[in-house]
């Protein structure tokens, strides 16, 4: 047998075997996360169950069918919430992203463990922490009586107190406190995979440390950023805590909405409608952030 032909199908062998290879931890890794897909299934199932009663005829229960319900999100109240929804879950984004980089920086280039741990420790804590109570946390902060407005009558510095809750302010400054965890640690698993050697090199070649991190470290966080950003954005478009109890009944973002569509309006198919459209808005952004960190990564492996 000519050489080549021994050395073709020594490499069709090496393939098959590869193929076999790649295939038996594929089928257990199927098995493996066979139980979490399990725990899914009751969402996936709501989720189907709120498309019927969205197009429900009935407002109250599931009875024919009929396009009613998403026409009636047409009118300003739904679409003011709308707006909203997507500006404050949008700014508050760019905010947390903006923080959360130079932090998780910090965080993965500090050689102590001990302040490591803190800081750690200290980002992690509003997940720990119940929404309920740092919002009430942020009341104590923000009321009329509450420690910023005191401190700032006692010094002299305004004469009445500010209004810093039950307006946008108060609730982007929430949803920003809540989400911050959300992208510190994407960003500090993405950080740990810069190679210092570039950053070296740069160093070596006469870049300023802002070059650097504007010519490298950024472009190499671009799939962290996305996917944390991604994150954000969905946990604060669907927010409900923090606008009720830090906006109160003048910042109705889609999730207020909802409810009051719910209560005391008893619309359930409109209910149903609206978080049909908060979950398609959702998706949708959770689908384009992964296109463009498939696109990041195949121009970087290009």
């Amino acid at each position: 047998m000519p050489a080549h032909e021994q050395t073709l199908q020594s490499l069709m062998r090496h393939q098959s075997a590869a193929r076999v290879r790649r295939w038996r931890p594929d089928s257990a890794l199927w098995l493996l996360c066979l139980p979490a897909l399990l725990i899914i299934t009751p969402f996936l199932v709501a989720c189907l169950y709120m498309l019927r009663f969205s197009v429900s005829a009935d407002t109250g229960s599931i009875n024919g069918f009929s396009l009613q319900a998403y026409a009636e999100l047409a009118q300003p109240y739904f679409l003011r919430s709308l707006w909203l929804t997507l500006k404050l879950a949008a700014s508050s984004t760019v905010i947390v992203l903006m923080l959360a980089v130079p932090l998780a920086m910090v965080i993965v280039t500090t050689r102590s463990a001990s302040w490591r741990r803190l800081m750690t420790v200290v980002v992690l804590l509003p997940m720990i922490l119940n929404l309920l109570i740092q919002s009430y946390g942020w009341i104590l902060l923000l009321g009329p009586a509450g420690v910023i407005n005191t401190t700032l009558l006692q010094l002299g510095m305004v004469e009445r107190p500010l209004i810093l809750l039950f307006n946008e302010k108060g609730v982007l400054l929430g949803l920003v406190q809540t989400s911050l965890p959300l992208a510190v640690f994407p960003l500090m698993s993405s950080m740990r995979a810069v190679s210092q050697e570039y950053l070296e090199a740069a160093s070596g070649l006469g870049a300023s440390h802002w070059r650097s991190f504007v010519d490298i470290t950024l472009p190499l966080l671009k799939p962290g950023l996305i996917g944390a950003g991604s994150i954000v954005f969905a946990f604060n478009a669907s927010a409900f805590a923090v606008p009720l109890l830090l906006g109160g009944r003048r910042v109705r973002m889609l999730g207020l909405a909802i409810r009051d569509m719910i209560s005391p309006l008893f619309n359930w198919s409109g209910a149903a409608a609206g978080g049909m459209v908060l979950i398609l808005i959702i998706t949708l952004v959770l689908v384009l952030s992964t296109w463009l960190v498939s696109r990041s990564d195949v121009r970087g492996g290009s």
